[in-house]
């Protein structure tokens, strides 16, 4: 279960809110859509709920521990988080991009175990990534890079997986396969998955439900066929 109450997001050093008062509930099995205009702040309430970014009031609980409170590797437990931009790393290999994210299980840096091994295949075989184990990472297009660094966040394990602007290189026919993906985890591995996007004619056919964020502002919607998208987008 993801729970905010209360939560405000922004930057705490320059005393800049976003959004203020979120209280919402997400279960496990849930493939939720965060939608809004480009810089309202979707990133921000990504990175916070993962506790990569502090919030300005309130509270993040992933199954009744909260985030901020919690030790890395705790948090590593709780929540895993894709970016938008792909890392820039070039040196390793995919095999390898998709084993750190063992690191919590790897205790002293030991070399990974049967289970890891198995965790990371696992995770490469449902990514559809497993025949690129020994490629480059860094020779990779931004599209599959994405697919790598998604294994990763499954072979982390983690209760919730946010995702930010997932979709932004893949092709249409990549954009379904993706989406699929996501809705079968969700469901089949009881996880929670918040994604943003701004695919919405696509997205709101796969998700179960929406997060919406406008200027100070956000809603929820339990069913997508609920959505406004006027009233989230104004015209200009």
């Amino acid at each position: 279960m993801l729970l905010l109450q209360n939560l405000s997001t922004g930057f705490p050093k320059s005393n800049i809110k976003l959004h203020q008062h979120i209280d919402l509930q997400l279960l496990p099995g849930s493939l939720v859509l965060l939608i809004g205009p480009n810089g309202i702040g979707k990133s921000v309430l990504l990175k916070t709920i993962c506790g990569l970014q502090t919030p300005m009031e309130g509270t993040i609980h992933v199954n009744h521990t909260n985030i901020h409170t919690s030790t890395a590797e705790i948090r590593a437990s709780l929540t895993s988080i894709l970016l938008a931009t792909p890392p820039s790393i070039e040196q390793m290999t995919v095999y390898d991009m998709v084993v750190s994210g063992r690191q919590r299980f790897l205790n002293g840096w030991r070399n990974p175990g049967i289970d890891d091994e198995n965790a990371v295949n696992q995770a490469m075989e449902k990514t559809g990534i497993s025949n690129l184990s020994k490629s480059n990472f860094g020779s990779l297009s931004d599209g599959v890079k994405q697919k790598v660094m998604l294994a990763r966040c499954l072979a982390q394990d983690s209760a919730v997986i946010l995702l930010d602007e997932p979709l932004a290189f893949l092709d249409y026919p990549s954009r379904i396969q993706f989406l699929d993906l996501l809705k079968v985890l969700a469901k089949s591995e009881s996880k929670i998955i918040l994604y943003s996007s701004h695919d919405l004619q696509l997205s709101l056919k796969y998700c179960d439900q929406v997060l919406a964020l406008t200027q100070n502002q956000w809603q929820f919607f339990a069913e997508p066929t609920s959505v406004n998208i006027a009233n989230i987008f104004p015209n200009p």
